[in-house]
Parts: structure tokens; sequence; C-alpha cells
């Protein structure tokens, strides 16, 4: 199975992505170069993962490469919606678990608060890096 790649931007900054299908060898590229736009801007991505039915190391690593991408410019990642067996392989490699929500609505709330802190100097975002 192959990965649909769909990449808009919610608000301000704020960018969805939501990946169909397989995340592993053979289609972890697809969701590098689909957010490699969108990670350079963003202050928060949202992997909207509901159809995702499989992730491979290879998966993991592209999601991690990417949080950390956006993290060196003071955004945030969150990840929503994960089918179990999806979210098995997250809990259990111990990746992004502070960032996995269950649904949209509560990682709109971790943004908002996220994005509230920077806005008011709480939380400092990194200075990019040149």
């Amino acid at each position: 199975m192959g990965l649909a790649l769909t990449v808009s931007e919610k608000e301000n900054s704020v960018f969805m992505v939501t990946p169909k299908g397989e995340i592993n060898t053979e289609t972890y590229k697809i969701l590098e170069e689909g957010v490699k736009d969108a990670q350079v801007k963003a202050k928060a991505l949202i992997l909207e993962m509901g159809g995702v039915s499989y992730i491979s190391s290879m998966g993991l690593s592209a999601i991690f490469r990417i949080k950390l991408a956006i993290e060196e410019r003071g955004g945030t990642i969150a990840l929503v919606n994960m089918q179990p067996q999806v979210q098995q392989v997250f809990e259990t490699m111990k990746v992004l678990s502070p960032q996995m929500f269950a649904s949209l609505q509560e990682a709109d709330d971790y943004l908002d608060k996220f994005l509230d802190g920077v806005q008011k100097g709480t939380i400092k975002p990194r200075e990019p890096l040149e």
C-alpha cells in the first residue's frame, strides 16, 4: 500500500498534515518531502494519523526528524486520531507520547496553550538555524 498526503494551513503558521496509507521504507520520503515547506513555516504541525494503517521504523524516524526540524525553529508537533496498532508502536518505542492526542480538539487545546505561551513570552522559541 502507498501513501497519500494532504497538507493545508489551518490557520496562520498552523498546518494540518493528513497521511493515508502506510508510512514505511518505501513511503517515508513522501511524508518528509510533503511537509518540507510547511515545517519551515510552522509554529505548529498537526499530523492527523487516522488514515495511517501501518508505520515502520523508517516512518518513526521520519516523524522524529520532522519534529526536530520544527522544534529547532521554536514550533511544536501534535499527532491525533491514531489507529490502535499505530499508537501501540509509538507507545512501545516511547516516541512523542506527550504529543499524542486522542482527538483534534485535544490537540487544538494543547496548541492554543503553546502558541499563547510563545506570544506572552512564557515559552521561548528557539532562534532559527542559519
